[in-house]
């Protein structure tokens, strides 16, 4: 179903790598203006300064951290910082990073992938995006004509041919390796044989893609495609498989912040009709939860503490909760007074410092249930999954020939 290609991708220059770290960023979507000024301060060549450069008070229709972003792309085109590579390549990605204790490793193939519109049913999507995200996404790829970060994609890849070839390249020396700052280490490969171009091209016609992280990205590359009125468009992707043991699937917990007492009351009390509720301690319900038991939900109210289990009719805890919480707020009281957070930690944190009302600690879907959702047509509630880690910016960078 899906055409996948080699690329030739823009990396930093090879006397730069020992350095790699430090140019590198997350996506443009969970840097704040702290993690922003860290990432400025880490190098001059920090990615972040294309992928979501600073805003000026200065700025205007001609001058903006777009205009700048394509200023600055070009000057480092210019004067080799970043070079491109002659001819296409596939390239292979491996992160490690430790989780609840644990060293994983998780490997991806950075292709270039021609874009479907969802109704072709090649690439699957899972959540819906807003319309300002894809504007800011839109006005930088306009400006640069580039993609500066991969979106993470994930295939069934049930024969395993993908994970097998990733295990069998990961397993000669990389050609770049580093440590990205708050973030984790990484190791890179550069596939240029043509018999395994070859083979990686003919390995994705039988799968369907589902995006993991990236939405926004990829709706924008859509509609840059019909601006640019070309049909072969493609989007640079990190292509992993499902059976990778290092591609997680965590839960994202919600909490509610400035509602009405009125309005809580009315939200527990609607919560009956999805859930059966017992008791718990939070020092039990922190251990209690984990990343597998799909159906429970973990509800903490200030010193009390609720174990929330689905009830047989409803199919997931993020659809049941979602339900219940849509039948009494407005979308704008949703927006406005629900914050997300994956670390159930600093969730508590603020729980107990009074910044929030009432948590949700969520457990993760599970791939399976993921799958047969997505491959239905359906999509998933907003913040139902965070596959982790997030990819870094910058390590490959694809310009829109």
């Amino acid at each position: 179903m899906a055409k996948v290609f080699p690329f030739r991708g823009i990396m930093f220059n090879e006397s730069m790598k020992n350095q790699l770290g430090d140019f590198l960023c997350p996506p443009f979507d969970v840097v704040d203006e702290d993690s922003k000024n860290y990432l400025y301060s880490l190098s001059e060549y920090n990615v972040i300064r294309l992928e979501n450069g600073k805003i000026s008070d200065k700025d205007n229709g001609e001058e903006n951290k777009y205009s700048r972003a394509a200023d600055l792309f070009n000057d480092w085109l210019n004067n080799r910082t970043l070079i491109q590579i002659e001819r296409p390549c596939f390239f292979v990605l491996e992160e490690s990073f430790d989780i609840q204790g644990v060293n994983r490793k998780r490997r991806s193939l950075i292709s270039s992938v021609n874009l479907y519109d969802y109704k072709e049913k090649v690439i699957l999507p899972h959540e819906k995006t807003r319309k300002k995200q894809r504007n800011d996404r839109l006005k930088l790829m306009k400006a640069t004509n580039a993609n500066f970060s991969p979106i993470m994609s994930a295939i069934e890849d049930k024969d395993s041919k993908l994970i097998d070839f990733l295990a069998e390249e990961t397993s000669s020396p990389p050609e770049f390796q580093g440590f990205i700052p708050n973030m984790h280490e990484f190791k890179m490969w550069i596939i240029d044989d043509a018999e395994k171009i070859s083979f990686l091209t003919k390995l994705f016609e039988d799968e369907n893609i589902y995006i993991a992280d990236g939405h926004h990205r990829y709706e924008t590359a859509l509609e840059y495609r019909e601006l640019i009125n070309k049909e072969n468009s493609s989007r640079m992707m990190n292509l992993i498989s499902m059976n990778d043991e290092g591609l997680l699937l965590l839960g994202y917990n919600r909490a509610f912040s400035g509602l009405s007492y009125e309005k809580l009351e009315l939200i527990k009390n609607e919560l009956n009709e999805y859930f059966i509720f017992s008791n718990t301690t939070w020092e039990n319900s922190f251990y209690e939860s984990n990343y597998y038991d799909e159906d429970k939900i973990i509800m903490v109210d200030n010193d009390n503490s609720s174990i929330l289990r689905l009830k047989e009719s409803f199919n997931s805890t993020y659809e049941a909760l979602h339900a219940a919480i849509e039948s009494i707020l407005s979308p704008e009281e949703i927006i406005n007074h629900i914050k997300y957070e994956h670390d159930s930690k600093e969730m508590k944190a603020k729980l107990d410092s009074n910044n929030l009302q009432l948590c949700f600690f969520m457990n993760a879907l599970s791939k399976n249930y993921f799958i047969d959702t997505v491959s239905r047509g359906k999509l998933l509630p907003p913040k139902s999954t965070l596959f982790y880690p997030k990819l870094p910016t910058g390590l490959v960078i694809q310009y829109l020939e």
